[in-house]
Formats: structure tokens, C-alpha cells, sequence
């Protein structure tokens, strides 16, 4: 799914898009989260993992395949619209797996394992498919992306049994419907805010890193590819990185590592803004930068989420966490597209993301002890 964002330069000249035009790839993959994580989630409390997750990329296979041959723009979009809605379901899914599955002192890791696969296939994803576009035409690229997330609803039925048999206590009768209790709690609902304001820095560096790498800093388009790959390569290390340190070296407290993300990505864009560089090494080394702000903070986010609702409702949790996220990748992109268009400038939009990112950091710093408080209760009762 993350495949289709170094792809931009490639759908720019097949569809003849303009700049404003790349800005609704990345949220079509995502808008369907905000009706299908919530009802994902829900559908992993009651019925299990396994079906769950792989009945979602079942669909989102069917999608990619059928973006692939899309006639439009507009179809393809819409064909990103149905594979995301069956990508949506795999973060809540997963997110209840890992809270089933290990103990308190090991979810951080477990989650950023996870994560970290996310973010080294976008990372493989950006090295392979630019050169599959040049080669071969970016629907030859896409249908590589069907493909890959067909596979495992293949082959994967089997080594995931562990995940048929349901961990922890049944779920009360009474919750055969959503609830809605996390309205309640301001901690919760800050925490959810910060997700979709770092899903919009996710959504714009996806959206426009490969279009600012071209146009700006005179890269090619496969060499912008690697510039998204040290992206998310920095994303995943940090995902794995953070994980073991918010379960060894804070006491389980995972909200801290939230301001170093941000921290750091507001630094990264501020100097996209101002002191861009286009020397190979230092480009490089400011996207690894880039892609710790802009992903390495999801796993932890999950796992703060989803440690909230206990093993009853993990996967409730972990839908409604994903869907705010959702929320900011759909304006994200769109955000920082506009403020590229009414100033004519890639440092006013850069600018804008590092003040997000500030943001961020400030907020979390100042409930961050409330939001370890909520991840914390359920292991109180």
C-alpha cells in the first residue's frame, strides 16, 4: 500500500497530473479507514484475527489489481479508495493480536517489529518500483503491489493458527455493539489528536518527498526512490528501536518517545524549508531524519491505544486510534499541496509541517503522564 507513493512521478507523466493532483493518491489509500478501522477493530473482538486480517488484504489485493488497470485518474483513485479499505483493517486487527499475544514488558517490541515491516516494505517498495515504472509502466509497478498483498491470504492461513484461538477474557454479551466510553476520557481523546496531526505529516512527506526530490533538489525519479526508501528505513528503525526502549528504559512509559519523533521531524522539515541540500549523502541522511519523524512514532502510538482497551477491546481501540490517523492522512497531502500552490513555495509548505510537528511535541509533553495513566488502567483492574 505504501507502494503507490513513490510511484508519484511516474502516475504524474501516465495521467498528466499536476502538482495539486498528487496529493489525492496517498489519502484515497487511507480514506477507507475512517469506515472500515472502527468496524475492523469491533470485528477482531468478536470474531478473531486470522479471518479478520486476512479477509482485509484480500481486498485490498482485489483493489490494487483493479487500480492497476485503471482507464482515469479518477478510477484509479477509487480503485485505491477499495484496497485501502481492506488495508485498513490490518492495523486494528494486529493491534489486538499483539495485546493477546504478549505480556505488558514485551508489547513495545512486538509492535515495532510490526511496524517496522510496514515501513521496510514501503522502504523496498521505493527502491523496486520506480525502476518497474521506468521499465515496464506503472501499472506493471501497481500490479507487483496486488500481488504482494494477495500472497499471504495464500500462504499465511496456516502459520498464523496460533492467532484462531481467542486470548484473554470473552467478550460480555452486552458488546455485540461498538461503545463509545473513550469519548469520555480526555487523555484518550488528546492522544487521538496527536495521531491525526502526525498522520498528516505521514500523508504529506509520503505525498510530495519523491515530487520535492525531483523538482527541487534535480533528482531523478528512481533516485528520488531511494530518498523514500532511507525514509522509511528511518521510520523503521525507529518503530523497532523506540519499541524496545518504551519496554526497557522508561518503565513502560511510551509517550516520551512520542515528543522525540516529533521533535526530530519538526528539525528535518524545518531544514527542507530553509537549508534544502541535494548532495547525496546529506540528502539521504536528512530523509533517514525525516522518516523517524514522519513514521517511527506509530508503533508506539498503537501500542498506547491499544494497551488502553485491555484484551476486550484492543481492537476497538486500535480502530479508532487508526482511524484519527486517517483523518490527518486525507488532509495532510491536501494541506500541504494547497499552501504549495498559494505561495508557490516548497519552503512555506515545508515550514508548515515542522509547526505541526512542534505542536505535536508540545501537546504530548503536557499530557503525556495522562495518556500512561489510560494504557495503564485496565492492568490496575
Amino acid at each position: 500500500m505504501l507502494g503507490v507513493s513513490p510511484l508519484a512521478p511516474a502516475l504524474m507523466d501516465g495521467f498528466a497530473l499536476s502538482r495539486f493532483d498528487i496529493a489525492f493518491i496517498v489519502p484515497s489509500v487511507y480514506v477507507g479507514g475512517l469506515l472500515f478501522s472502527l468496524p475492523g477493530g469491533h470485528l477482531a473482538d468478536q470474531w478473531g484475527v486470522r479471518p479478520t486480517l486476512l479477509g482485509g488484504l484480500a481486498l485490498g489485493g482485489l483493489g490494487l489489481c483493479a487500480a492497476a488497470l485503471a482507464p482515469r485518474f479518477v478510477v484509479f483513485l477509487l480503485c485505491l479508495v477499495v484496497a485501502g479499505s481492506g488495508w485498513s483493517v490490518v492495523n486494528p486487527v494486529l493491534g489486538k493480536a499483539i495485546v493477546d499475544l504478549f505480556p505488558l514488558t514485551e508489547r513495545g517490541i512486538a509492535m515495532g517489529i510490526k511496524q517496522m515491516g510496514l515501513t521496510l516494505g514501503g522502504g523496498v517498495s521505493a527502491l523496486l518500483l520506480p525502476a518497474i515504472a521506468v521499465h515496464a509502466g506503472w501499472r506493471a509497478a501497481v500490479g507487483v503491489c496486488a500481488i504482494a498483498m494477495t500472497a499471504p491470504v495464500l500462504f499465511a492461513w496456516r502459520p498464523l493458527r496460533v492467532l484462531a484461538r481467542r486470548h484473554g477474557p470473552e467478550p460480555p454479551a452486552n458488546r455485540e455493539r461498538m461503545d463509545w466510553w473513550w469519548t469520555r476520557r480526555p487523555a484518550l481523546l488528546a492522544l487521538f489528536g496527536t495521531g491525526l496531526m502526525l498522520g498528516m505529516l505521514q500523508s504529506a512527506m509520503l505525498a510530495y518527498l519523491p515530487v520535492f526530490s525531483v523538482q527541487a533538489l534535480g533528482w531523478s525519479p528512481v533516485g528520488a526512490g531511494v530518498l523514500i526508501a532511507a525514509a522509511q528505513v528511518g521510520g523503521a528503525a525507529a518503530r523497532l528501536g523506540l519499541g524496545v526502549a518504551s519496554d526497557r528504559w522508561s518503565s513502560g512509559r511510551r509517550p516520551p518517545w512520542l515528543v522525540l519523533t516529533s521533535l526530530l521531524g519538526a528539525a528535518a522539515f524545518a531544514v527542507y524549508a530553509w537549508t534544502p541540500v541535494a548532495h547525496p549523502v546529506a540528502a539521504t541522511l536528512l530523509a533517514f531524519v525525516g522518516g523517524v519523524g514522519a513514521h517511527g512514532w506509530v508503533g508506539i502510538y498503537f501500542i498506547i491505544s491499544a494497551e488502553a482497551g485491555g484484551p476486550a477491546r484492543a481492537g476497538l481501540l486500535s480502530g479508532v486510534s487508526f482511524a484519527a490517523i486517517v483523518v490527518g492522512l486525507l488532509t495532510g497531502a491536501p494541506l500541504f499541496g494547497a499552501a504549495l500552490e498559494a505561495f508557490d513555495s516548497y519552503a512555506a509548505a515545508w515550514t508548515l509541517l515542522a509547526a505541526l510537528s512542534a505542536i505535536v511535541a508540545l501537546v504530548v509533553a503536557l499530557s503525556g503522564a495522562a495518556m500512561h495513566r489510560e494504557s495503564q488502567r485496565v492492568h490496575v483492574r
